[in-house]
């Protein structure tokens, strides 16, 4: 299926190969659904979708179900487990190709899973990746500006994650899971656009008392106790993660596993054993008496849910170190991380993300506008921001900075095995690995 693929996209010219995209995807997506005995109907498929937390929320929610006798694979930006083995997502792609998807169930059927677990992207709904996946559950997680590029609007954006939602009715009940389901975040303001759509069962989450007149047939209304600790139904939950944010991904988790029939204080019981996911909010330890953090944060959203859990903890100064990604990508984020860095970091290092093919330059200029806007209207916390644009570079000169007390954060390349430099030359790279490499050597006394 793969030489087909390839030999497609040879014939055809990119202009028109654009405009038919959704269609060809769409097609293979059928096929592969196919050629690969159409998986995705034996097992219980969970979509999830939304502008963060995704894989999170994913990689909890299938720690609860695997904890608990209920045998999940799942696919993330992050990583794919097929019930046997994880493998990491070396593609660079949070919802692959409808033909590694399909694949990827087949494995997971193979290996007697009873959930999958998808990350649906905008990105891949849109080209319609997801066609033949019978999904049993939708969820959502929270909605903000992000792909505006990609997408041409926020309108098309948001479109595009409703596909997801759309599909519940159009395929047929499972006799093993006869019911189609949907469960929303409902403190997220466009979570009514997303409770719309027909379900069987439809939940929502809720820390804020939002009790909307949605015909939701179950809320899960939990109490913040503290910023790793809720309540919900008399049960309390204690998190390994740091963020209000990842208490909304556990509580997204709880409710869909709730409603795969897994109890709550069975749930609350395998989150205490859910230590970290790769490259999320990822501290990697060290003897400097620094706390280092490695997190994915591509849109601004994440980058402010970072830098704003970090900021709660005690610190003598944060040390920020970010790019911006180049190429088809939005151009107007690049301002708001250096705005959004500005407000919270103490010292800033602008590096690189993956370029693409835009000039490296133009990308860090964009950014140091950012910050010195959030600095002339002084709301800015900075005292002071440079440019290193080989981000090997940057990571030493941020570690070499950081004394005792310091807080380090990396952001944008995650766990991504991956750097894209300038005339798209990729490379092999991992931010974790940077950082102990570089660790390592001030063990050692070594200065460059």
């Amino acid at each position: 299926m793969q030489i087909l693929k390839n030999l497609i996209k040879k014939l055809i010219p990119s202009k028109l190969f654009k405009m038919i995209r959704p269609y060809y995807h769409g097609l293979l997506a059928w096929d592969a659904h196919w050629y690969y005995e159409r998986p995705s109907e034996h097992l219980i498929m969970v979509g999830v979708t939304g502008t963060s937390g995704k894989s999170t929320t994913i990689a909890m929610l299938a720690h609860i179900l695997n904890k608990c006798g209920k045998k999940c694979g799942y696919i993330t930006t992050v990583e794919f487990f097929d019930g046997e083995k994880v493998y990491i997502n070396e593609h660079g792609l949070s919802m692959p190709s409808e033909i590694k998807l399909q694949k990827q169930l087949r494995l997971m059927v193979n290996h007697k899973c009873k959930v999958a677990i998808v990350e649906a992207t905008s990105e891949g709904l849109a080209q319609n990746r997801h066609l033949g996946i019978n999904f049993d559950v939708a969820l959502f997680t929270n909605l903000s500006r992000a792909h505006i590029e990609a997408h041409g609007s926020i309108a098309n954006y948001t479109e595009a994650k409703l596909r997801l939602f759309k599909g519940l009715g159009r395929f047929s009940r499972k006799h093993f899971f006869p019911k189609k389901a949907l469960g929303v975040n409902l403190d997220d303001p466009q979570a009514k656009i997303f409770t719309a759509f027909s379900a069987d069962k439809k939940f929502g989450i809720t820390f804020k008392n939002n009790l909307p007149d949605t015909g939701l047939l179950k809320i899960y209304q939990a109490h913040k106790l503290s910023e790793k600790e809720f309540a919900l139904q008399g049960v309390n939950f204690l998190i390994n993660l740091p963020g209000e944010f990842n208490l909304y991904n556990a509580l997204l988790a709880t409710a869909c596993a709730n409603i795969l029939g897994v109890d709550l204080t069975a749930c609350a019981a395998a989150l205490q054993t859910f230590k970290t996911i790769a490259g999320r909010m990822e501290e990697i330890s060290n003897a400097l008496g620094i706390k280092i953090f490695v997190d994915y944060a591509p849109e601004p959203i994440g980058m402010l849910n970072a830098l704003q859990a970090i900021s709660l903890m005690p610190h003598k100064k944060i040390i920020h170190v970010f790019g911006s990604t180049g190429g088809h990508r939005d151009v107007a984020k690049r301002f708001e991380f250096g705005n959004i860095s500005a407000q919270y970091a103490d010292e800033i290092i602008i590096t690189n993300d993956d370029v693409y093919g835009t000039d490296p330059q133009e990308i860090a200029d964009d950014i140091k506008q950012g910050i010195e806007k959030e600095v002339k209207g002084q709301k800015s916390k900075v005292k002071s921001y440079e440019m290193i644009l080989d981000r090997k570079q940057a990571i030493h000169r941020a570690l070499h900075m950081a004394q005792a007390g310091d807080i380090v954060i990396i952001t944008g390349k995650g766990s991504e095995q991956f750097l894209v430099l300038p005339k798209n030359i990729r490379i092999d790279w991992d931010d974790r690995r940077v950082v102990r490499e570089e660790l390592h050597k001030i063990e050692l006394g070594i200065k460059n």
